[in-house]
């Protein structure tokens, strides 16, 4: 039997009504409302209300929102730098746990993996695989996108306090 009780952890009407308008003028940055309501084929007026936090989209307009801007309908309804954890960031993150997953040298892939996991044991792993397989300067900017500025391109100080990484002695 479901409890009446309201849950804590749900979101009123009106505070997902100003998550999507933050959200989307996230997305829409430096865009031109009125070229972004042509192109996507939604009313401008109606898509002023969701940028005040007026209305709330139909789940029709929802999709089309979401298609247009190529994102999912989870992330117009959680903030932003909350990614939702789904099965495939699980999977994701095992796998580059596990040493599996390797984009060392692919900046796109690294930045991308990078900005899924901020600030994370997951984000280190990235980092560590692209140490001395990127320039500098790249390695630098994928720190700062993953949380961690400043950090040295040494796999074993990325690592260090992630994993236990045993002392060795170099082999004379």
């Amino acid at each position: 039997m479901q409890s009446l009780e309201p849950n804590p952890t749900e979101r009123s009407p009106q505070e997902l009504r100003s998550l999507l308008s933050v959200n989307l003028r996230t997305l829409i940055g430096d865009g031109v409302v009125t070229k972004i309501c042509r192109a996507a084929n939604i009313n401008r007026t109606q898509f002023n209300r969701y940028l005040t936090g007026e209305s709330f989209p139909r789940p029709d307009m929802l999709d089309r929102i979401c298609r247009f801007f190529g994102v999912d309908a989870n992330i117009l309804i959680r903030p932003i730098h909350e990614a939702p954890e789904t099965p495939e960031r699980i999977l994701l993150r095992y796998a580059i746990q596990a040493g599996r997953f390797d984009c060392a040298g692919d900046m796109p892939l690294a930045l991308m993996t990078v900005r899924a996991f901020p600030k994370s044991a997951t984000a280190r792993f990235i980092l560590a695989q692209c140490a001395g397989t990127i320039s500098p300067g790249e390695f630098q900017m994928l720190a700062e996108e993953a949380g961690f500025a400043g950090l040295p391109a040494d796999p074993i100080t990325i690592l260090a306090g992630v994993i236990e990484i045993p002392n060795t002695e170099p082999l004379l």
